[in-house]
Formats: structure tokens, sequence, C-alpha cells
């Protein structure tokens, strides 16, 4: 291996000037740092990257921890935080948790491992006292998308409450009232404000919370199907459904497709992707600003990094988009249509 003592011989120089050449610390005359940094590409010299980390007290590395790189949302989300990781000199080193509690402290426990200097997460909920721990180590972390009760970490998320309940008033004011819900999983931030926000719109309009309504599922896709066929194997099927996110959007028009009710039940999605935009009926959706979010959660870890003295936490909350397209149809147009269809589609079921 090609040491600084190597390339001092070379060029004809101390071996602390070409640290502080290499280093970009301290004077050197640009004759000597010419002289420096063409011995070092004639030896094809390549910096220990261990050593400088150690000397310097940092990797230069972040850790991303995300639910589900297969989601569309998170891989948005990836790609964003490596831009700005990246302009920054840093690399970023990506876990896949699968929602699984046990998976994501294995990636926690890694990347502390692994010496990052930050870490970025999307966190389960269940591993809120391993997440203290590593706060009292002073491990620099940022919740992004949910956030952990009690926990004082920075955090962006996107107001899914608002966005919620605006979606459920859309179909309200479309003339729906049997309202369907799948939701994710009501035991993290974003599926308890969801549900939250959908019960508030029902309240606000006079209509009745009812539990038969709303199926909870995780974001695997099989998972998500059985909760849609579960939705609408009821005797009186919904006439509308919000699908809290783009996973659980799929597996709806999947079992509406197969039930033949594509043209007969409104859908409105918590999310947004391009293939939404280019389906026969493009769906109505919210928005959610993910570069926005993954940009900002981004530049507060490196902030935390490069400014360990920051004392303030940032809890940051990011507004959706009601956007209006065709998948949403005011219940006079489907009203007739969707209740002679219900018979037919629990028999498919039961097929």
């Amino acid at each position: 291996m090609i040491t600084i003592t190597d390339i001092a011989k070379r060029a004809g120089v101390a071996p602390s000037t070409v640290s502080r050449v290499l280093s970009g610390n301290g004077y050197a005359g640009k004759n000597t740092r010419d002289l420096v940094l063409q011995a070092a590409d004639d030896l094809a010299y390549t910096p220990n990257r261990v050593a400088q980390s150690l000397r310097l007290n940092q990797t230069k590395t972040l850790g991303l921890v995300i639910a589900d790189v297969e989601n569309s949302f998170y891989s948005r989300i990836a790609k964003t935080v490596e831009m700005v990781a990246k302009r920054a000199g840093f690399h970023v080193i990506l876990c896949n948790s699968n929602d699984e509690p046990e998976e994501e402290k294995e990636c926690l426990e890694l990347l502390v491992r692994l010496r990052v200097d930050g870490i970025l997460i999307t966190p389960t909920g269940k591993n809120a006292d391993y997440l203290q721990s590593l706060l009292s180590r002073h491990v620099k972390i940022v919740l992004l998308d949910r956030k952990v009760p009690k926990l004082r970490f920075d955090s962006v998320i996107v107001n899914n409450q608002k966005g919620a309940q605006d979606a459920v008033e859309h179909l309200i004011l479309c003339g729906h009232c049997r309202i369907g819900l799948l939701a994710g999983e009501i035991h993290v931030t974003t599926g308890q404000q969801r549900l939250k926000g959908y019960r508030n719109a029902l309240a606000k309009h006079g209509i009745p919370f009812d539990p038969s309504l709303v199926r909870e599922s995780n974001f695997l896709h099989e998972t998500a199907i059985d909760a849609a066929r579960s939705l609408f194997a009821a005797k009186k099927i919904p006439t509308a459904v919000f699908a809290a996110n783009n996973v659980l959007a799929e597996s709806c028009l999947f079992v509406l497709r197969e039930l033949g009710l594509s043209e007969t039940v409104s859908v409105i999605v918590f999310d947004d992707a391009p293939w939404m935009r280019l389906i026969e009926r493009p769906l109505t959706v919210v928005a959610q600003p993910v570069e926005e979010l993954a940009k900002t959660a981004a530049e507060l870890i490196l902030q935390r990094v490069q400014n360990p003295t920051l004392s303030r936490v940032k809890s940051l909350v990011l507004q959706p988009t009601l956007i209006r397209r065709e998948s949403c149809q005011p219940i006079n147009r489907t009203k007739t249509k969707g209740h002679n269809d219900a018979g037919t589609a629990r028999e498919r079921l039961s097929n």
C-alpha cells in the first residue's frame, strides 16, 4: 500500500508537507502542491479512509433506514437523500427494515458499528427504548415520515391528518356516505393520523363512524389484497374507498377489477405515483412532497453532523396537496349500478 512517506520520497519533501497538501489543512506553496499531487498521481495513491475517519472522528457516511425499498415512495426518498448527501461529500448506506422491529434494530446496530455520522430513519415505533439509548450515546438521528412519541429527535413529516381529512371530505362532497378505509398499520403515526383525519371528516359532516368499513393492513401486497377483499365481502359494500398509501391503492384496484366494480366504486389515495395518472380512470390523490420531505431531512442530519453543538430540536410538518382526477365520481352516477353489483361481487369472492 502506498503511504504518504512514499509520496514524500518521490516528491522530495517532508511527510508532514504531503499530509498538509492531501488534507488541505495548512499552507503549502503552489510548486510544492504540484509536486506532491503529481507524485501521488504517479504512485496511484488511494487515501486510507479508515485512518482518516479515526483522525477526523468522521466517516463521511450517513445511514438511511426505510420501511420497504420496493415501495416507490421510499425509493424516491432514498434517491433524494443520496443526492443531497453526495453534494455534501457524504455517502449513504441504505438499510431496508421491511417495517419489522427486529430487522430495524439490526439495521441500527449495524450502522452504529460502521460508525456512520448520522442516521435517517422511518421508524416502526417499536424500538423507542433502543433509539433513546442511541440518543444518550450522542448518535445523531432524524426521524423521516414518521415520529416516535416522547423521543426528542429532529423530525420531518407530512400533515397526514389534514391530507386524510381533505381526501374523505372530497368523497363526501361527491355524495358518498359509505366510505371504506384501507388503513396502514395503526401503531405507526402515519396510520394513526390518517385514521384520525378519516374520522374527523365523517364527524364534520354528521356521518357516524362505522368500524366495519375500516381494514388495517401492513404494506405487503398480499396482506393489502386480503384487506381489500375483506372490505368488499361485506353485505353492504362501500361506494367509495380511501386507500391510505400507494400499495393499498394498488391492492384496492386489483380487487375492484377482480370483482367487476372498477367503474362503480370511487377511489382516492394518500400518495401519488406516475402510474396513477396513466390508468383508465386516473386516481384522485393526496400528493405528498416526497422530494422536499427527503431533502429537508437530509439537510437536517447534515446540520447535526457538521455542527454537533446544535441543541434545539426541530419538528417540521410539510403540507400535502389534493389533486382531483377521474376516480372519484358523484354518487348519483354510480349509486344504482353499485348496489346492483354488490351481490355479484360477493358471489365472486365466495368462488
